[in-house]
């Protein structure tokens, strides 16, 4: 059994975790409808992934869907289960192009470590589930 001032510190460290992925995946679903707007930079390497970009407004809006069911306490398994689908499709999608490893193909990885931690500290629940 967890302490109760442990357990607020895991609650907030769970939620520091979750906040951080939450920003970059919120980031990451914005700019794929904005893709037209972008610097001539970021559009050759989301064109390196070989991804048309008439597609990016649809990407954009499942990854906005499924991080917002992560958002909402109520779904936020569901939306954990849902953007580990979503990563798992980038890192294909890096290994596909012979994406650098670390840099870019893992880079998903480390963002889904931040969700599931992320939950698994703030949802004791499932801290009874995986102990």
């Amino acid at each position: 059994m967890i302490q109760t001032g442990t357990a607020s510190k895991l609650h907030w460290i769970g939620r520091i975790l979750s906040g951080l992925a939450v920003a970059f995946l919120l980031f990451d679903a914005t700019i794929k409808f904005f893709m037209d707007k972008l610097p001539p930079e970021a559009l050759e390497a989301g064109a390196a992934l070989q991804w048309p970009i008439e597609k990016m407004p649809l990407v954009g809006t499942i990854l906005l869907v499924c991080t917002v069911l992560y958002i909402i306490p109520r779904t936020a398994l569901l939306g954990a289960v849902l953007l580990t689908g979503y990563l798992g499709g980038a890192i294909a999608s890096h290994v596909r192009v012979s994406n650098p490893l670390f840099t870019h193909t893992l880079f998903p990885i480390y963002i889904a470590i931040f969700v599931w931690l992320g939950l698994y500290l703030r949802d004791s629940k499932l801290r009874h589930i995986f102990p």
